[in-house]
């Protein structure tokens, strides 16, 4: 019997171009819809989050990092639509 796991298992490299995409969703609608390549801008916040230390980075920790972007990204918005600066 195959086993579950591995069959819905995400490859790194997967997770890397779906974070990056959702990221650049979120930065696209933080600076008011206007079209834009932010993909660069993704990716460089994206290589922040990720710890320097790791030797290989895997699925799990793209997708940590792209919460904890998207958080702060969702945070802003809520921030510049409140008026408080």
């Amino acid at each position: 019997m195959e086993d579950k796991n591995k069959r819905f298992e995400i490859k790194p490299e997967e997770a890397l171009v779906d974070g990056l995409a959702f990221i650049s969703q979120k930065l696209c609608g933080f600076i008011d819809g206007k079209r834009s390549n932010v993909m660069p801008i993704s990716e460089l916040l994206l290589r922040l989050a990720i710890p320097n230390h790791k030797a290989e980075v895997n699925s799990e920790d793209i997708f940590i990092a792209v919460e904890q972007i998207t958080s702060l990204l969702d945070s802003m918005t809520e921030r510049r639509r409140s008026g408080l600066n």
